[in-house]
């Protein structure tokens, strides 16, 4: 009966002891079990409670020494579950409550029983005294919670005549001495220090040492009060603990234990720094010298699933990854971006779909016989997740602003230290953008632009539709005063379509063909298309002039290598003057008169275009072109880390045409244009940007001769102040600080057989991001005024 009773007992406490998940691992805060009505004491260094009348079965620990601490008295970061459902313990022998008197500790080697027990508050091991089930369960909280046990055990030893005793074993987590890392190529020892010990906000610091808890304890029946006893202190002592201080290692017991602690190693090599491959292994001697070797993770192997092996050749050739490269999420995610640009009409397999592939890690003990204890890295697979076909529709928005999404890591997997890459065809990729066309000749004139993209998984034809139309609204009454006629004719629908191909294999970027019947500028590289519309309907100043065109275009454009591209153009159309509509339909100048559009040079226009561009940032299988092409903007479009890499481009384009001259007859005419443009970052805030643009020409058309003033042609000047001319020279200088820069522009234009004064505008500007900005600018000669020139600009032109 004695051991029945004694077993019972013994599972009884076992059960009652039970940490919750957390115990004894990273956690280093104590639990108390809360007393009824009292208040929190985590603010304060002294807490006064006062008790209740004591009933008879309380009066026989009424004036024990056990302290009876606020409620959630260092219970934050703890978890009070267990204690409110777990009932009081009861031990009774031979139908006979049986109470322990005393409590031993087993088990300690660095430290001391003095010192566990003022920790966890248990009385000492002179006094013997009768100990509630509260008490113990409340000890046992403690103990477990402290963060310097990995086990513990407790058990009631109750001999024939003498009083029961609590017997609580607890096993130390380790001891460091040392700690030595190894293996390390590109980390410092320094970024995993933090990570193997805990944050020091979990360690009591000189002011915690001093921030006791005392009760005092108020005896209504007798009128007396008195301090009954400080409640323990809320942490282990820091100079209990490993630990590295002012930069030096402290030796102590490693707080939470050590698998834990290298657990955190791992996931911050991982998780943190990016090292998808990396593992983590130590050995601790029986003396505590603790040798951790971190092994950065090298490749061995690019396996390509989803494609022909001919095909998966060249999506390696195209990642950029060898057998034993370091493997870095980084690099993951650039080799990513280099695969969809070079190989546009793969695309990697959702990294959703792959979940149910991917490995998780832990770290695992080993101990050996002499007490030498290892630890690795385990890899364990996960619960495979039900796939699902999934059918992609996007819709993008981004090319308003020339945004876009960057290309992650998606379609990656590891299995051990082999890269998975996971690459189907693409499907046709539809693309719908807005086009809030506002002009001084069409008003309002909402549309949209749309390219139906078709890919050949082998690489042999890809074939593209686009098109575009916008209609010109009547708001406002505008109208051409006394041209009903002509008012017809500037709200005609404008469209645009046409077709082309990519053949790879012939270099050939672009063959193709379009036609169209719309309002078009050749303005473009002096303002964006967003820009100038925005400040139509804000302020009615557009910066463009327009004119119709009507017929068609057909183009060719060779790529010969990533950075350079040839292209030749045939041209065939009729152009037709526009006038500006009143009243003008703004948000703000309303009253003033109608923004003035340009007439052109009327009739029927032949011309030839060649043209040939540079840009050191471009990458094989980057889209070039253009729906609104014109021969002074370039095929490639702006490289998205100008900011961050060095960056030259430029272009150079000669068209030779015939058509209308001045006097209504036909005449032949040539232009040639170049535009060079740099980027220098000087570090991750700061960059220089230079622009150099010229362009000459002989016998041109009215729309097709030169002028600078206006942004961003000699910004601070009016909007083409300087024009009629054959031939210009416009040169750029920004520099950029932070979010602040400031520029300068000078330029000037041949006509009327002269050059005229270089021209130079001076300003500031103000950037809350890669391309939007709010600039002011100048002009420096007899004209300058002290207000600027201001536009807060939402496009880069070069």
């Amino acid at each position: 009966m004695n051991r029945l009773a004694l077993a019972l007992c013994f599972v009884s406490l076992a059960a009652l002891a039970q940490p919750p998940q957390d115990a004894g691992t990273s956690d280093p805060s104590v639990v108390v079990t809360p007393s009824d009505a009292a208040p929190d004491a985590g603010d304060a260094s002294t807490a006064v409670t006062t008790s209740r009348p004591p009933s008879e079965g309380e009066a026989a620990t009424e004036d024990s020494d056990y302290p009876t601490c606020p409620e959630g008295f260092n219970a934050d970061d703890g978890d009070l579950s267990d204690a409110t459902v777990l009932g009081a313990l009861q031990v009774e022998v031979d139908g006979r409550g049986l109470t322990p008197t005393g409590l031993e500790l087993r088990g300690l080697q660095r430290l001391t029983d003095p010192q566990v027990r003022k920790l966890v508050g248990a009385p000492p091991t002179d006094v013997s005294r009768p100990l509630t089930a509260t008490e113990i369960q409340t000890l046992l909280h403690r103990l477990a919670r402290t963060g310097l046990f990995a086990r513990v055990e407790p058990r009631v030893r109750v001999s024939d005549q003498g009083p029961a005793v609590l017997e609580i074993t607890v096993e130390e987590n380790p001891t460091l001495t040392s700690v030595e890392f190894e293996g390390l190529q590109d980390l410092r020892p320094d970024e995993l220090w933090d990570a193997l010990f805990e944050p020091h906000s979990h360690f009591p610091d000189e002011d915690d040492a001093q921030d006791e808890v005392t009760t005092l304890r108020v005896h209504k029946r007798h009128g007396t009060v008195r301090v009954v006893s400080p409640c323990p202190p809320p942490r282990p002592p820091r100079a209990w603990l490993a630990r590295r201080e002012d930069g030096a290692f402290r030796p102590g017991i490693m707080l939470g234990g050590l698998d834990a602690a290298l657990d955190r190693v791992l996931r911050t090599l991982r998780e943190d720094d990016g090292y998808l491959l990396g593992t983590v292994s130590a050995t601790l001697s029986p003396e505590g010298k603790l040798v951790v070797t971190v092994d950065e993770g090298e490749l061995e192997a690019v396996e390509v699933r989803g494609v022909d092996e001919a095909m998966a050749t060249r999506v390696r050739e195209a990642l950029g990854l060898e057998p034993g490269d370091v493997f870095l999420r980084s690099d993951a995610r650039r080799a990513m971006e280099r695969l969809e640009s070079r190989l546009p009409f793969l695309r990697a397999v959702d990294s959703e779909d792959l979940d149910g592939e991917r490995t998780s890690v832990r770290i695992v003990e080993e101990r050996d016989a002499d007490g030498t204890r290892h630890y690795r890295t385990k890899e364990e697979a996960r619960r495979k997740s039900r796939r699902h076909e999934r059918v992609e529709f996007e819709v993008g928005w981004g090319r308003l602003f020339h945004g876009g999404n960057d290309a992650g890591s998606d379609g990656l997997t590891l299995e051990g230290k082999r890269l998975i890459v996971h690459v189907q065809p693409r499907p046709p990729d539809l693309d719908v953008d807005l086009l809030p066309v506002h002009t001084q000749v069409t008003g309002f004139a909402p549309g949209l632009a749309a390219s139906l993209r078709f890919f050949d998984s082998r690489d042999r034809v890809h074939t593209t539709l686009e098109g575009a139309f916008f209609i010109p609204l009547r708001l406002g009454g505008q109208r051409l005063p006394d041209d009903p006629e002509g008012t017809r004719s500037q709200r005609r629908v404008n469209l645009l379509g046409g077709v082309k191909v990519q053949l790879p294999a012939l270099g050939l970027e672009e063959l193709g063909a379009q036609v169209h019947d719309f309002i078009d500028t050749l303005d473009r590289w002096r303002l964006g298309d967003f820009d100038s519309y925005f400040y139509s309907f804000l302020i009615n100043r557009p910066d463009r002039d327009y004119f119709r065109r009507q017929g068609f275009t057909a183009f060719a454009t060779w790529r010969w290598a990533e950075s350079w591209l040839a292209g030749v153009e045939v041209r065939g159309d009729t152009a037709s003057s526009l006038q500006s509509f009143t009243p003008p339909l703004s948000l703000f100048r309303n009253d003033d008169p109608p923004f003035p559009n340009a007439p052109v040079n009327e009739g029927r226009f032949r011309s030839a275009v060649v043209r040939l561009e540079y840009s050191g940032a471009a990458e094989r299988g980057t889209r070039v072109g253009s729906l609104f092409r014109t021969p002074e903007t370039s095929l490639f479009e702006r490289h998205k880390n100008w900011k961050r890499e060095p960056t030259l481009r430029g272009f150079v384009t000669m068209e030779v045409g015939e058509g209308p001259g001045a006097d209504g007859a036909d005449a032949r005419f040539w232009k040639l244009v170049g535009d060079v443009a740099l980027d220098y970052p000087m570090n991750w805030h700061t960059g220089l940007s230079l622009r150099l643009r010229a362009a000459t020409g002989h016998d041109l058309p009215l729309q097709k001769q030169e002028a600078l003033g206006g942004w961003t042609a000699l910004r601070g000047f009016g909007f083409k102040e300087f024009g009629g001319g054959d031939s210009s020279v416009l040169a750029s200088a920004e520099y950029r600080w932070h979010g602040l820069g400031i520029f300068a522009d000078l330029g000037s234009v041949h006509a009327a057989s002269a050059w005229s004064d270089a021209q130079l505008g001076l300003g500031g500007s103000f950037h809350f991001g890669d391309d939007v900005r709010f600039e002011a600018a100048w002009r420096i000669d007899d004209k300058a005024r002290l207000t600027p020139e201001a536009r807060l600009l939402f496009n880069r032109t070069f």
